[in-house]
């Protein structure tokens, strides 16, 4: 069975939102991202930050200065993507992408599990807050892989703010980066 794996940077105050003021990559976290995407096959984003994501990961893959970052942008643009949204999509102009049209909760939960049972590597839930919360909310993961920047960043959309049901969670892995940031590797306790 393919595991669900919520991927995303936070803040030390769990802001998950605007992340280019404040996020600070290195050449080591594109690397273990790389390498990670080896693993998954599947990538699942909100309908509100599809359009930014398609056309960072388009353009890197043809512009970008890094050959890391042009190798894991012709990953993510050879990949499968999942677009979830709560209205009809009429444009989705990158590659292998698909919409998932949630029209209720009870729905959604049965197209997740069955993506999740189907052929393939494991499944990558990239962006943005509402479609993790809704993850969160309805226990549609496996595990959630934290990049904790050493910043607060005091507005945003917090990742945790409306969870209204105990998460236990079990460390799996951890690393802390040259840049200061800590990747954090949970699964969920079942």
């Amino acid at each position: 069975m393919r595991k669900i794996i919520l991927y995303m940077q936070i803040s030390l105050d769990g802001v998950v939102s605007d992340v280019d003021e404040w996020m600070t990559l290195s050449d080591e976290i594109v690397e273990d991202s790389y390498n990670a995407y080896k693993d998954i096959d599947t990538i699942v984003v909100g309908s509100n930050t599809y359009p930014s994501m398609a056309e960072y990961w388009q353009h890197a893959e043809r512009a970008s200065d890094s050959d890391l970052e042009r190798a894991v942008a012709k990953k993510i643009n050879e990949m499968e993507k999942i677009v979830i949204s709560r209205s009809t999509i009429h444009h989705l102009e990158w590659n292998n992408t698909r919409p998932l049209l949630m029209t209720d909760s009870e729905a959604f939960v049965r197209e997740i599990e069955i993506l999740k049972v189907g052929d393939g590597k494991n499944i990558s839930v990239e962006s943005g807050v509402k479609t993790w919360q809704l993850f969160i909310h309805n226990s549609l993961f496996d595990e959630i892989w934290l990049m904790v920047h050493p910043v607060v960043a005091a507005n945003g959309d917090r990742l945790f703010e409306d969870v209204e049901t105990k998460l236990a969670l079990q460390l799996i892995k951890s690393k802390t980066y040259k840049n200061g940031v800590i990747g954090l590797h949970y699964q969920k306790n079942i």
